[in-house]
């Protein structure tokens, strides 16, 4: 059992800072359909109990989002670009959504910055999820 394992296993909530950068879906027919927005601040949780990757967050405290993916619907959860989280899921109609975050390393005062090796984690950790809900 690795560390990634024995932190699934015994957290029922893996909760970080982090920024959606963007979003896109990608149609039946292989176009790319992007969807403009702004970079929101917020929080990405993996909750094994809903069995759902969920990220909350805002934008200069005016405009809300919120973004719900089954664990089960997840295609792929890779870094892009060095230091993004990209997350593919499978939608409704043959449409896959996407979404790139930056996550969040807390500092020594608690400030939150983008770093590579957090969205490393995230991926592997996503991806063990995936692995441990089709073993059940």
């Amino acid at each position: 059992m690795d560390i990634y394992d024995k932190i699934l296993h015994t957290l029922p909530q893996i909760v970080s800072k982090a920024w959606l950068v963007s979003r896109f879906d990608e149609l039946p027919d292989g176009k790319i359909k992007p969807k403009i927005i702004p970079k929101y601040f917020g929080v990405l949780v993996l909750d094994k109990k809903k069995q759902v990757l969920l990220f909350e967050g805002k934008f200069m405290r005016i405009k809300k989002i919120r973004i719900m993916i089954p664990i089960e619907r997840i295609e792929l959860a890779t870094l892009h670009m060095l230091n993004n989280l990209r997350i593919r899921w499978k939608g409704k109609k043959g449409m896959k959504h996407n979404a790139m975050f930056q996550v969040g390393e807390l500092d020594s005062l608690g400030i939150a910055h983008p770093s590579k090796k957090a969205a490393e984690v995230w991926s592997i950790l996503i991806m063990k999820a995936i692995e441990m809900k089709t073993k059940h």
